[in-house]
């Protein structure tokens, strides 16, 4: 089969899990679907690789979305899948001027953790209870509302034609969860602290910046079932695409898309050195920060204004490490460390640290008698593309702070030979995952911005459609998820319309 010469029905580029999802969604549909990655892997920022012996998380990240009405169940669903995946319990521990908070799944658990260690009794239950309601609703109403935000007078239909008892929950669009819990009458600001940091790992922004309305389902993410994938998440994005060629996709790596063209009614896509590809569809998995050096005219001006609204956004600085595994017996394998002003050098930009362990026995990770350890903070791009900075320099002051802390702070760390330790930064990023200024994570949450300008899946062009994590519903695994389960039902009605016409 000559790729090169072949018509497709749809071209996505970008093989991250909402491109991913995207593709094998369609693919089950019957439709012909090439796959482009610019990268040696699948799977983008939801990904894993090998160093050295050892297989290491793209970034330090924990795995939900797997329970009823979410998104990750939704998909196993929709192309007959079942990805490897082993529950950990409890799913994170946090860290905080001396408290070891443990994240308990079980609701009532986890609140009576929450007052033994922030107090103010009532209100604390008080303030869990709307969470943990709001957040069953979000993820409900999500999945029956593919076309949200709605751009069309049939969308605002199906919008308000769904379940009108949910509606209770839209004021909270509104209100941030920083106002909500002082309304409730909460004061502690050890939990507000608290509160931010865990914020800025789910929605990429603190607690006063946050809507509730997105807030619930990101702050009570460990009260889902967070899973451990064996052999790192290379191997659920592994069984996602042998699933999507199974159906008859078609994918490619190493082939970055270098420009996207509309003519005579088709999309033109360029890829790798001097490929063109056709289709009727293109779905962009990109950040649309890449958008308009890839597009032209109209389309490239459409990009260029949407880059303009989310100009700001976080880069990461993650760390690789591998140790001895001398750790307790019984400890999570997820930490949030939260750290003072006076610990963070330049390039430490949040006030806490991420940190995913291997889990122990996992010999496809690490060795027998070894721990791998992916670290992650967020780190602000622009000082990292500076030409006059000292690069090298900076990141080894980075890398050495956060060792500090950890020995300081995370147990037995102090104890552990450090057999393996490398770092990356925004440039890394730039480079491993091709995302302009090497943002990742997403468009931050911002009370200014409204419910319903967040950027669709269906752009104002004809057959150019979007996912990932800087179109509705946003960051995560599970976001990006849902963003290619929404994208597929827009593709899929709009090639069958065309093809009636």
């Amino acid at each position: 089969m000559n790729i090169k010469s072949q018509n497709f029905d749809i071209i996505v580029a970008g093989a991250g899990m909402g491109g991913l999802s995207a593709a094998t969604i369609l693919a089950k549909k019957g439709y012909s679907v090439l796959l482009l990655e610019a990268s040696h892997l699948a799977g983008g920022c939801s990904s894993s690789y090998y160093r050295k012996g050892y297989i290491f998380e793209s970034g330090a990240t924990t795995l939900i979305g797997f329970d009823e009405h979410q998104p990750l169940n939704e998909l196993e669903k929709l192309v007959d899948l079942q990805i490897p995946k082993e529950p950990i319990t409890p799913p994170m521990k946090v860290h905080l001027n001396g408290k070891q908070i443990t994240r308990w799944k079980d609701k009532n658990r986890w609140v009576r953790e929450v007052i033994r260690h922030f107090g103010e009794e009532k209100e604390q239950e008080q303030f869990w209870e709307l969470i943990f309601q709001i957040s069953d609703v979000v993820w409900k109403a999500a999945l029956q509302n593919k076309t949200f935000p709605p751009k069309k007078l049939s969308e605002w239909f199906h919008l308000f034609r769904n379940d009108l008892s949910d509606v209770w929950i839209l004021p909270y669009a509104f209100n941030s969860v920083k106002q909500t819990a002082s309304e409730i009458g909460i004061s502690n600001p050890e939990f507000y602290r608290f509160l931010d940091e865990q914020l800025m790992i789910t929605a990429q922004a603190y607690s006063e910046e946050t809507p509730f309305l997105f807030g619930a389902p990101a702050l009570s993410y460990t009260n889902s079932t967070n899973y451990y994938v064996p052999g790192g998440l290379i191997e659920m994005v592994k069984v996602l695409l042998s699933r999507f060629e199974d159906l008859g996709g078609v994918f490619l790596n190493r082939e970055a898309v270098q420009s996207i063209e509309k003519r005579n009614g088709s999309y033109h896509v360029y890829a790798g050195k001097d490929n063109t590809y056709r289709a009727n569809v293109v779905i962009s998995n990109l950040p649309v920060w890449n958008m308009a050096d890839l597009t032209q005219g109209k389309i490239a001006n459409y990009f260029s204004g949407e880059s303009k609204k989310y100009d700001k956004a976080w880069g990461a600085f993650t760390m690789g490490i591998v140790t001895d595994d001398i750790y307790p017996e019984v400890m999570p394998i997820h930490h949030q460390i939260h750290i003072s002003p006076e610990e963070k050098v330049m390039g430490m930009d949040s006030d806490s640290l991420f940190v995913s362990f291997s889990k122990r026995g996992d010999r496809a990770r690490a060795k027998n008698g070894n721990r791998v350890l992916s670290v992650s903070t967020h780190s602000s791009p622009e000082p990292w593309f500076d030409p006059t900075l000292d690069y090298n320099k900076a990141k080894h002051a980075v890398e050495e702070q956060i060792k500090e802390i950890l020995k300081d702070k995370l147990p037995r760390f102090s104890q552990a030979g450090i057999k393996l330790l490398f770092s990356s930064t925004p440039v890394s990023w730039s480079k491993w995952v091709y995302r302009k200024k090497g943002r990742v994570g997403g468009i931050p949450q911002n009370m200014s911005r409204s419910l319903l300008d967040w950027t669709p899946a269906e752009t104002p062009f004809e057959g150019l459609f979007l996912c990932g994590d800087t179109v509705f519903p946003g960051q995560g695994i599970p976001g990006v998820t849902l963003s290619g389960i929404n994208v597929s039902y827009r593709v899929d009605k709009y090639l069958k319309n065309l093809r009636q016409n």
